[in-house]
């Protein structure tokens, strides 16, 4: 739990230092002289010391006309990179610590690769010797829609203060494989005045909403209207809210903030053991709002000071930049904007001096490309990390003149994250990352309604985004604060944040009535975690009356994302199927990006589902590791899995550059049976020869799931279907497994054994790192074909009686299914013509009801 908002993607450059190792490999590293205006690569007579990061780069110099009607030769890069992060390096030239500069470039693709994304400059600072990598900015990315065109490339930036060199790289985008031919013209660091970029940021025209508040306190969620009102609620419908509240406020006054350190067991450079100094300041804050007993006020003291002690919020170039600042910025600014009449002269100083520095040091890196989340707009840190900037604008827009852009920047990145979120309202990141990306977004959300008169709920994504929380539940009576949600993605099978105040917030943007239900049930089984319990003091509303969802579908198709849950009934105790088959980040997204936007923490996972019932886990996500497609339920090919996959975090790059779109091809529901299709051909490297592969999953309620595999390749192949069931005690009979699980029997039978090697076994697992120190049981079907139709029965029941048995029937194309009174039929054929058309539903097959 320690590491779970580990950053998702490291964005581009961040093995930099290993480039510049090579650089000086290359011999790269003699100064070019620096004028005192700057610098120019212009290649009319020279590669001016421009240098291939590796031997299977070539870099030349081309003569005939240039970027410019002035330029009469350029650069040329070309080759394959099968890692990295650059494609070639200048030489080293001079800086000056502090100064402000202008990088701005001629750049022209001519022919990228199959997995080459849109490249850029990115600008590498270097101190002293003791202190040599200092970070970096980079440039606007190349449109790769435009190829073959000059495009300009720009950057503005200050250096840091103890920078006194520095280099620059044509860029990836991505540290796998790569190949490129660009051409390099006019390339020009330059020092400036003012870093203009910067002011585009700036509220313009000034919010007549915010100029209201002008001097008023507190403004941020709460104004004295709210709080009298706030103070009679909690002595009625908002008691046990309160009660909640105010315990956790006790146990901080009691604990007090702990003291800075450097190093802990799981924070890294993140230090990311200040998050929980930041979400402790609001919670003693509302207390001494709601109260007036001055312990509050002292202990929120306290821990603010405490707070802008720290020598670091993060380590090296993180400090400041990342989670540990976002969540002390938000912290620290509610603090001095709700305390601000009763905090002393120094301790108000000293908030808002530290607000000033931490928020303008955070803000000028974000608008210059110095942070690597500075276009992830799919992302939880830079939700995160713009709602701190943004709460410390607005707790100071009255009192430093800087701060309208501090506010500025956090509105533009979200209005962009609004346009590129799907209409499904589910997640890539995982339900436990929606709970924290959309703790930062709605906390924001308010913010921009109250004091800007700006409306971001209005948009699909935010009115279906309960029901993602509502599917994914596990069925309620099966709740413990160790296992209530599905964990799919880099997600836990518990809570992280919230949700109760996140649902509580949608039931009040949108009358939601199930979303109220949601959040008071799990108030009620005590499974929801407490990270910032004020929101629901602030987000409550009773007259939006909880409503359960037994009148919902039982099966919902998140149709951007390509999720589909499916469960028996909604009586609590229900059996749940989730599948997945879509586009890593979307079905937009994939379309819209040609750069990963925040895609890190999915899988490579298409056609894999879980399956849970008799009250317990049955087949198992492999949850929070590095992203192998074999620690899913799911093909193999010849040993390989799907694009993405091999690392910490996924690896979105060549599923960008081929648009990759697995997908759900059909979905139907009815009382008796559930029956959807996926189509994950496109998941897979296109080397691997596969020409189909199609899941058919029929859910026959409420205890049998059949899977079939419809799979065809170039050639015959190896080929391994897996299944990882939750128990590892096996009892093998025939071409069936039986699993004994705590309360439930889980029965998997292989109904097309013909050339199929059927086994049962613990594989390794990598954890996190990629260390393959874990083990997950692992049933495996192992076949070498050309072309392969599989059948598997999964059947459960509780732990004291027997799951039922399939029988089979095939007459060609078409295959019949039977238990007891029930029955189905699955004709192969009839789902081809969909793929052919690339996608979409067919309405060709049903599952024939009970009987």
């Amino acid at each position: 739990m320690s590491l779970r908002f580990r950053r998702a993607w490291l964005g581009p450059g961040w093995l930099a230092l290993a480039a510049l190792v090579c650089s000086a490999a290359l011999g790269a590293t003699a100064a070019t002289s620096l004028s005192s205006t700057g610098h120019l690569w212009g290649f009319e007579t020279t590669v001016d010391g421009w240098q291939p990061r590796a031997k299977t780069i070539v870099v030349s110099r081309v003569s005939g006309l240039g970027a410019t009607s002035n330029s009469h030769a350029c650069l040329r890069v070309q080759g394959r990179m099968p890692d990295g992060w650059n494609y070639a390096l200048s030489g080293h030239v001079p800086m000056q610590g502090g100064g402000l500069y202008r990088l701005g470039a001629w750049l022209r693709v001519d022919q990228p690769g199959a997995s080459t994304l849109a490249p850029f400059l990115k600008c590498e600072f270097i101190g002293s010797a003791e202190d040599r990598y200092l970070g970096q900015v980079t440039t606007s990315h190349y449109d790769v829609s435009k190829l073959g065109t000059w495009q300009r490339l720009e950057a503005e930036f200050q250096a840091p203060a103890s920078a006194r060199q520095c280099w620059l790289a044509l860029e990836k985008s991505t540290d796998g494989p790569a190949e490129i031919d660009a051409r390099l013209d006019e390339i020009r660091l330059e020092t400036i005045p003012r870093l203009s970029a910067l002011e585009q940021y700036r509220l313009k025209p000034w919010p007549a909403a915010l100029e209201k508040r002008r001097g008023a306190h507190p403004r941020l969620y709460l104004d004295p209207a709210r709080v009298a009102q706030l103070r009679g609620a909690i002595q009625g419908t908002h008691a046990p809210l309160w009660k909640e509240l105010r315990e956790q406020a006790d146990r901080l006054a009691r604990r007090g903030p702990p003291a800075y350190r450097e190093r802990d067991d799981s924070s890294g450079d993140e230090q990311l053991w200040q998050r929980d100094v930041g979400n402790a300041m609001p919670v003693l804050a509302m207390a001494w709002v709601l109260t007036r007993e001055r312990p509050y006020l002292e202990a929120a003291r306290q821990w603010a000071l405490a707070s802008c002690s720290y020598k670091t919020w993060g380590l090296g170039r993180t400090d400041g930049m990342d989670l540990a600042a976002g969540h002390q910025l938000f912290g620290l600014a509610l603090v001095y904007d709700w305390c601000h009449a009763d905090l002393d002269e120094a301790a108000r100083r000293t908030i808002r001096d530290t607000l000033v520095r931490r928020t303008s040091a955070m803000f000028e890196a974000a608008a210059t490309g110095k942070v690597w989340w500075q276009r992830s707009y799919l992302q939880n840190h830079l939700w995160v990390n713009v709602c701190g900037m943004a709460a410390a604008g607005f707790a100071l827009f009255d009192e430093v003149d800087n701060a309208a852009m501090w506010i500025g920047l956090p509105l533009e990145k979200s209005q962009k994250t609004m346009s590129a979120l799907g209409s499904d309202g589910a997640s890539h990141e995982g339900l436990g990352y929606w709970e924290y990306g959309v703790e930062y977004l709605l906390k924001f959300m308010d913010l921009a309604r109250t004091l800007l008169d700006v409306n971001l709920h209005e948009s699909d994504w935010w009115r279906q985004t309960a029901r993602y929380a509502q599917y994914l539940s596990l069925p309620r009576r099966a709740w413990t604060r160790a296992n209530c949600i599905v964990d799919i993605a880099d997600c836990p099978r518990s809570h992280w944040y919230g949700p109760d105040y996140l649902l509580r917030g949608l039931a009040r943007a949108f009358r939601d009535r199930h979303a109220q239900w949601l959040a008071q049930e799990m108030d009620e089984a005590n499974v929801a975690s407490a990270g910032a319990p004020w929101l629901n003091l602030v987000w409550f509303d009773p007259t939006v009356p909880a409503q359960p969802p037994t009148a919902l579908p039982t099966l919902r198709h998140f149709g951007d994302l390509g999720i589909v849950s499916a469960r028996s009934d909604w009586s609590g105790d229900e059996s749940l199927v989730v599948f997945k088959c879509g586009p890593f980040i979307g079905h937009r997204a994939v379309q819209e990006f040609s750069y990963d936007p925040g895609g890190g923490h999915v899988h490579p996972d298409a056609n894999h589902f879980v399956l849970f019932g008799a009250g317990e886990w049955l087949i198992r996500d492999d949850g929070y590791r590095a992203k192998w497609s074999g620690q899913h339920n799911t093909l193999l090919v010849d040993g390989q899995g799907q694009l993405g996959e091999g690392k910490m975090w996924f690896d979105g790059s060549q599923a960008l550059r081929l648009k990759s779109r697995p997908r759900i091809l059909h979905t139907e529901s009815n009382a008796a049976c559930d029956y959807f299709v996926g189509d994950a051909t496109e998941a897979y490297p296109r080397f691997l020869g596969l020409r189909r592969y199609v899941r058919h999953l029929f859910f026959l309620k409420p205890d049998v799931l059949l899977v079939g595999d419809d799979i065809a390749l170039d050639q015959p192949r190896e080929i391994e279907l897996r299944f990882h069931p939750e128990s590892r005690a096996a009892v093998r009979e025939g071409q069936t497994f039986r699993f004994q699980n705590q309360r439930s029997t889980l029965r998997l039978d292989l109904l097309t054994p013909d050339k199929v090697a059927f086994s049962a076994e613990d594989i390794g697992a990598a954890d996190r790192h990629g260390a393959k120190t874990e083990k997950m049981f692992t049933v495996r079907l192992n076949t070498k074909a050309k072309a392969w139709r599989n059948i598997v029965a999964l059947s459960w029941s509780r732990a004291d009686q027997q799951p039922s048995k399939v029988m089979v029937e095939s007459k060609g194309d078409v295959w019949q299914f039977s238990l007891g009174g029930r029955r189905v039929a699955l004709d192969w054929q009839r789902i081809l013509p969909s793929l052919e058309q690339q996608g979409g539903t067919t309405d060709t097959l049903r599952p024939e009801s009970a009987k």
